[in-house]
C-alpha cells in the first residue's frame, strides 16, 4: 500500500509540474490618439474609422473581431495520460508490475501532452500578438498622417 501511495504522490507531482509550465497569455497595447490640430469629435470618429479600415487591410487583423483564443489546456489532458498508461502497462507487465508501469506511463503521457499543448498555445499567442502589433503600427501611421498625435 505504501509503494502504491508513493506512486500516486509522484503522479500528482508531475501533474503540478505540467500545470506550472502552461503559458500565460499577454495582451498587446492599444494605440492612444490625441487630436493635435483641434479636430472635432465627429472628424476624429471619421478618421478613426477610415484608419481602422486601412489598418485592418494592411495587417489582416481586426481588433473588433479578435481571433479565437485556444485553451492552453487543449481538448483533454486525459488523452495523453491514457495513452501513456497503456504503453506503461505493457512495459510494466514485461518488468513484472503492470500497475506501476501504467502509473508512470500515465504521468509521463500527461506531462508530454501538456508540454505540446503549451507550445502550440504559445505559437498561436505569438502570431496573434504580431498581427495586433502590425495593426497598431498601421493605425498609428494613418492617424499621424491625418494630423493626430499618437502614443
Amino acid at each position: 500500500m505504501s509503494t502504491r501511495r508513493g506512486w500516486h504522490l509522484k503522479i500528482k507531482g508531475l501533474m503540478v509540474i505540467a500545470a506550472t509550465v502552461m503559458a500565460v497569455p499577454c495582451q498587446a497595447q492599444s494605440v492612444i490618439i490625441y487630436p493635435a490640430k483641434g479636430q472635432s469629435q465627429s472628424q476624429q470618429d471619421q478618421d478613426n474609422y477610415a484608419c481602422h479600415s486601412w489598418a485592418t487591410q494592411q495587417s489582416g487583423y481586426n481588433p473588433s473581431q479578435p481571433p479565437p483564443q485556444a485553451s492552453p489546456y487543449g481538448p483533454s489532458p486525459l488523452r495523453g495520460a491514457a495513452r501513456g498508461a497503456a504503453i506503461g502497462a505493457v512495459g510494466g507487465a514485461i518488468g513484472g508490475d503492470a500497475g506501476k508501469g501504467a502509473g508512470i506511463g500515465a504521468a509521463t503521457g500527461a506531462l508530454i501532452g501538456a508540454m505540446r499543448r503549451r507550445d502550440q498555445y504559445a505559437q498561436q499567442q505569438s502570431s496573434n500578438s504580431q498581427q495586433q502589433s502590425l495593426y497598431n503600427r498601421a493605425m498609428a501611421t494613418c492617424m499621424q498622417g491625418r494630423g493626430y498625435t499618437v502614443g
